[in-house]
């Protein structure tokens, strides 16, 4: 499998997507290692919606092609009937 770091690492939507991931992985890391934020209970609500947003632009990241701008799908690769 071949990626093109360089492309990917100037993409935004790559950053977007790669820095809540991340949070999320170092999130559940610390709560693996017994360290749990102690916040009050309007601030756990909070948590949950930040952990939303970041799921949701995790999964852009994934469908996401670093190759062309926005969101959408190159021409040809639209044109494809299976992954080449």
């Amino acid at each position: 499998m071949n990626i093109n770091w360089t492309v990917r690492l100037k993409n935004k939507n790559f950053w977007l997507t790669i820095v809540p991931a991340l949070a999320l992985a170092l999130q559940a890391i610390l709560k693996v290692f017994g360290m749990d934020f102690d916040f009050g209970e309007t601030v756990n609500n909070l948590l949950v919606v930040v952990n939303t947003v970041f799921a949701v632009l995790a999964i852009l990241g994934v469908v996401n092609d670093p190759t062309t701008a926005g969101l959408s799908d190159s021409e040809r690769a639209l044109g494809y009937t299976e992954p080449k």
